[in-house]
């Protein structure tokens, strides 16, 4: 009998593991995400289309600021996107639960995602975590009341930042292909490009806290010094964020230090131990897409000529092109944060993809 000798695949071409949502509950949670909120909000869109109660849109009727897309529209419109978005995603979903992992599912679930977390959101999640720890301070120094606080907990808030966890969780969903068929990349190119990735999310940061810490300082970085004097009561605001910015920068360039994936000799009890990889990668994700909102929405306010920030604030360069590059910030810190993982042989959620 004639035989033949197999001939070895050559490693390039090696197929992607095959990846499933139901091999542990990281795994589902995504996918659970995605089909609570397409089943929930399919529902609410044509009720809200209809001039049912709940509606979270501002329009252009009330006194809410209109910052979304979705605001700009009437209830009619915003309501039917939504209820067209959650019946995609639940599809969508669905697909990608029963394993259809085919490029055009996938690419169609990441730009899905994309749309309802970052296009159809705006800087109010954004400035919920930039504003509260400076507002706890505030609280506990009494300079404000818990009511303040509250009042940023509202439904139309809280309906953005339900829409930017949903689609978010699709994306992930999505991007299980992608990080499945990058699982044997090699960790050198991986650290390279995270060095990259790295430098570009940390030079944005720096910029704007530089503005932001000079203005305090009653240097006018950016701006004239008589608009800096129409704004001082309001710097001390601005140098907080300011210094927000900074520390995320520095914690950025945990990604491609050794610090960032053991813990450093001077943290007590966990010294020396190994940091998980998903959780600084995740802490970046988690950054990133609410800094890429505000960023859109910025970008649309300037092109659509609105006013951002003080009067006057649009003549003053400083006041507002640090925020237009918030985008590549966001971006640099995803690529950055999908590097850390890929180099430490990690996928974002599921498992059998660790080298």
């Amino acid at each position: 009998m004639k035989t033949t000798t197999p001939v070895p695949r050559r490693a390039g071409r090696d197929r992607a593991p095959s990846v499933r949502l139901t091999t542990d509950r990281r795994g589902r949670l995504p996918a659970l995400v995605a089909g609570a909120w397409s089943l929930a909000y399919a529902v609410l869109g044509i009720v809200w289309a209809f001039g049912g109660p709940g509606y979270p849109f501002a329009g252009q009727s009330t006194l809410i600021p209109a910052t979304s897309l979705l605001d700009q529209t009437t209830a009619l419109v915003s309501g039917l996107t939504i209820a067209g978005i959650a019946v995609g995603m639940g599809i969508l979903t669905l697909r990608l639960v029963r394993g259809h992992t085919d490029r055009a599912t996938a690419v169609l679930a990441v730009i899905t995602g994309l749309v309802l977390a970052v296009v159809l959101t705006d800087v109010r999640i954004l400035m919920t975590m930039g504003y509260l720890p400076v507002m706890l301070v505030a609280l506990a120094t009494g300079s404000i009341d818990g009511a303040t606080i509250a009042a940023m907990a509202n439904w139309p808030a809280v309906n953005l930042l339900l829409m930017m966890v949903a689609g978010v969780s699709l994306t992930v969903l999505g991007m299980r292909q992608v990080m499945a068929r990058l699982h044997n990349v090699d960790p050198a190119r991986a650290l390279r490009v995270g060095r990259v990735a790295v430098a570009v999310a940390m030079v944005v940061p720096i910029g704007y806290a530089t503005t932001r810490l000079g203005w305090l300082l009653g240097v006018p970085v950016g701006i004239s010094e008589e608009f800096l004097a129409t704004i001082s009561e309001i710097t001390p605001i601005g140098a907080g964020l300011g210094t927000l910015a900074l520390i995320g920068a520095v914690l950025t360039l945990g990604l491609v230090q050794r610090w960032g994936e053991v813990w450093p000799r001077w943290v007590p009890v966990l010294r020396g131990r190994e940091i998980p990889a998903r959780g600084p990668a995740w802490a970046a994700l988690a950054v990133a897409v609410p800094i890429a909102a505000a960023g859109l929405m910025y970008i649309r306010k300037v092109i659509a000529g609105v006013q951002i920030g003080p009067p006057g604030a649009e003549t003053e360069l400083g006041a507002w092109l640090p925020e237009m590059l918030w985008p590549i910030w966001a971006a640099a810190l995803t690529v950055a944060a999908l590097a850390y993982l890929l180099r430490r042989g990690h996928g974002l959620y599921f498992s059998g993809d660790s080298r």
